[in-house]
């Protein structure tokens, strides 16, 4: 079965962009710019026993996972949600390029933070 069969779930890569050139807030920082986001398919894992234990108590606060993609360009300054934005954010740790055989993909090192700050209306 291939990768692409896989990946159930939708998600959004949300990726900043640099500040705004010569722009600065009241406090004298730099002005970042609009945040450039994509959809896309994947599948999120659980990395350990642990994570899929807690996820069935409401899952902890901060947890490891494990993301596959479909080959892209990625930076581990974005971070990844669900397409419905339900204040969970995956921070990526690590990018790992797979391409055995006919399959090649991405294998995301995630983590996890869950803030009900994080979501928006």
């Amino acid at each position: 079965m291939p990768i692409a069969d896989r990946l159930v779930h939708s998600l959004v890569i949300v990726t900043p962009t640099a500040d705004v050139a010569g722009y600065v807030d009241e406090y004298g920082q730099p002005v970042a710019g609009i945040p450039t986001s994509v959809s896309v398919a994947g599948l999120i894992q659980p990395k350990t026993a642990r994570e899929i234990a807690l996820a069935n108590q409401a899952g902890a606060e901060l947890a490891d996972h494990v993301i596959f993609l479909a080959p892209r360009a990625l930076s581990t300054a974005a971070y990844i949600r669900f397409a419905t934005d339900d204040g969970d954010r995956y921070q990526i740790t690590g990018i790992r390029y797979f391409d055995f055989g006919n399959d090649p993909h991405l294998e995301v090192d995630a983590r996890r933070v869950v803030s009900a700050a994080l979501v928006t209306s």
